[in-house]
């Protein structure tokens, strides 16, 4: 039998039922933590005791555990083991002597003497979330939350992701190392960093002699200094693919699980689909409160450990400072959400992507055509696809000619598909806006900081695109903003990007220490040596901008994204022919360049080019404007972009695999910080 684990987050004090069966214990007992066994039934039932009473009738079943507030009742036939752990309860009852719990895990490492007084960390990651909102001067989007935090934060309008992907872009982030760096390209069991690739391997073999075993993320620096570290949702890639968000190595053992890694929220309620062919691609419901949601439980799971960290309740937490990251996952397709966050954007007020048509000269490699696939019918059938409407309403209107047309959608499809992503979105702040509260009536509020960040950008339709998955402008622009206690908040300009984080984060949160600001090195020239390099960072400390937002700051941001068999274009002639795409943001313009790229070894070949895009961009950042790269001007006639193609092409040969190790004399005068 399947060995299952009953994870519930719970309020109770204490439940106790009468005992209809000498057999059983039908008294619900509390325990901090969670229980395994060997399954024999999941069911619902009305209440714990009608879950007791099913478990009394049958003999093979020896315990129960039910779930509140929902109805789901789950019996175990034996192998019974309890977890603990500092926030997680269930209701339990068995006929079996307790079983002992596991030893302890080693307690955390001492705090250094040099790093007492340093400043909590609390981490807000956000799926899917593009920079559509009030903070980045969007007034028709309802995120009160989102704005409340900018306005105590430095806001960076111009930070990008180094790939618009979630795996390889939240490996970037989290161990401050770039995508040829690390070898994860894309989302792969196959490149995870620990244990594929690496200096002794090949890309995407995995084994002893692979990866960078030893390389140190961002929470490990934090939970290896002495902090408490706890993880819930999507910090990581979730799943086997970065296995179990690397629990092994990156947070406090206590906190963690070999199933989930870190915690995950049990589902919220069931989809009016029934779910046999696929998934609604959105769906609104109608619930009597956020907190049916599996969304909203995630924000309760925070603000459940801010207030267990405050009054002191979780014994190897207290000296420590803390290093807390909360994932939300939403707003990532499906779009799911309380029916009443759709109220904010009414029909009448929903309009297109400027732009719907793809840009004029653009090489078809450049392009991706995410939403046909999702609506393509799995064989023969024209219902069952990855999201069931997508199949039912978009497969028979959708160009099938290569490279694929996505203006070819409906404009009422596109209409309700933004206005789902935008409802999702406004949800997401509403569970920021619980963690928030409970950081702010804490004993924390004044020695916190708090970063958000999202993974990757997102397109809705804008340039004949959805989802991320390119090099364009709205796939790898973020929303991106850093509160520290004693800095005045406000809003910069410079171009950073994500591999930024890690350096800056140490150095903030240890700036207050009794031994000063911690900074991290920056990675060696050579790129095995660099993975040969536990702590390292091959991107900058923002702490500069933080103090000195308008600083001059002559830094470019690179991103990059594979096509063919890398990373399915669904419009690539030869899916053997492996190709990287490497792009520069500059000042007031992209450029990038799509190169033959051998993956073995992660070498890029640019004296073999494949295509080029060039595209010119306005001198305001704020309100980002969604109307933008819609030509391509790589190959015009015009000496003015003729010179900006033929200067940036030649400073990203030398600078797009190693970025560090180029200064603003390289980028010369296209990065002088002149929006300010």
């Amino acid at each position: 039998l399947d060995k299952m684990a009953a994870l519930f987050v719970v309020a109770l004090a204490s439940t106790v039922l009468s005992d209809t069966n000498p057999t059983l214990s039908c008294t619900g007992s509390p325990r901090n933590g969670s229980i395994e066994g060997d399954k024999l039934l999941e069911t619902t039932t009305k209440d714990a005791k009608s879950c007791c009473m099913i478990c009394s009738s049958k003999n093979s079943c020896v315990a129960w555990v039910y779930k509140l507030p929902s109805t789901n009742c789950f019996l175990f036939s034996g192998n019974i083991q309890t977890n603990p752990h500092p926030t997680q309860q269930c209701v339990f009852g068995s006929d079996l002597p307790p079983p002992p719990p596991p030893p302890p895990p080693s307690p955390p490492p001492p705090v250094p003497s040099n790093l007492k007084g340093s400043m909590n960390v609390l981490m807000i990651a956000i799926d899917d979330m593009r920079p559509e909102m009030t903070p980045y001067g969007h007034t028709h989007m309802h995120t009160p939350n989102l704005q409340r935090l900018a306005n105590r934060s430095m806001l960076f309008s111009r930070a990008y992701v180094q790939v618009a992907l979630c795996m390889p872009s939240r490996t970037a982030l989290l161990t401050s190392r770039r995508p040829d760096t690390t070898m994860d390209w894309t989302i792969s069991p196959n490149q995870w960093f620990r244990e594929c690739g690496g200096p002794g391997c090949a890309a995407n073999k995995c084994g002893p002699q692979c990866g960078m075993p030893n390389g140190v993320t961002l929470p490990q620096w934090f939970k290896n200094n002495g902090f408490y570290t706890a993880g819930m949702g999507k910090i990581f890639h979730e799943g086997g693919d970065t296995r179990q968000q690397d629990y092994k190595y990156s947070w406090t053992p206590s906190t963690t699980n070999p199933k989930s890694g870190i915690y995950e929220p049990p589902p919220g309620p069931p989809s009016r689909y029934n779910g046999s062919l696929g998934t609604p691609s959105w769906e609104a419901f109608d619930v009597a409160s956020d907190d049916e949601m599996s969304e909203t439980m995630l924000a309760n799971q925070a603000v459940s450990y801010i207030q267990n960290l405050s009054s002191g309740s979780i014994p190897e937490a207290k000296g420590r400072p803390f290093f807390l990251a909360v994932g939300f996952h939403k707003p990532h397709v499906p779009w799911y959400f309380p029916k009443k966050y759709k109220d904010f954007y009414p029909d009448d007020d929903i309009d297109l992507a400027p732009n719907v048509h793809e840009p004029i000269g653009v090489p078809s490699v450049a392009m991706q055509s995410v939403i046909r696939a999702w609506a393509t019918p799995k064989g023969n059938s024209t219902t069952n696809c990855k999201y069931e409407d997508l199949c039912a309403e978009l497969w028979k209107t959708m160009s099938h000619d290569l490279p694929f047309d996505n203006s070819t959608i409906p404009d009422w499809k596109a209409k309700q598909l933004r206005q789902a992503y935008w409802s999702a979105l406004s949800y997401t702040d509403a569970n920021i806006g619980r963690v928030l509260d409970a950081l702010d009536k804490s004993v924390f509020a004044k020695n916190t900081i708090i970063a958000l960040w999202g993974d990757h950008g997102y397109q809705l339709g804008d340039n004949d695109m959805w989802a991320k998955q390119s090099n364009f402008e709205h796939a790898t622009h973020i929303p991106f903003m850093i509160s520290v206690p004693g800095l005045s908040p406000g809003r910069t300009d410079a171009l950073v990007e994500e591999v930024d984080l890690f350096p800056t984060l140490v150095e903030a949160s240890t700036s207050t220490s009794t031994g000063g600001a911690v900074k991290i090195n920056l990675c060696p020239a050579d790129v095995n040596a660099s993975r040969r390099t536990d702590l390292c960072t091959e991107g900058f400390s923002l702490t500069p901008l933080l103090k000195s937002p308008t600083m001059n700051w002559t830094r470019a941001s690179f991103s990059q994204y594979p096509r063919s068999g890398l990373e399915n274009a669904y419009d690539t002639q030869d899916p053997q022919r492996d190709i990287m795409g490497y792009t520069i943001r500059v000042d007031k313009w992209r450029y990038t360049g799509w190169f033959n790229f051998t993956t073995a070894n992660a070498t890029v070949h640019f004296d073999q080019v494949v295509a080029r895009e060039l595209y010119e961009h306005e001198e305001n950042p704020i309100p980002v404007d969604w109307n933008v790269e819609h030509e391509n001007y790589a190959h015009s006639t015009d000496p003015k972009y003729i010179l900006a193609a033929t200067q940036l092409h030649d400073i990203l040969i030398k600078c797009a695999v190693r970025p560090f190790l180029c200064t603003g004399k390289d980028f010369g005068p296209f990065v002088n910080n002149s929006l300010n």
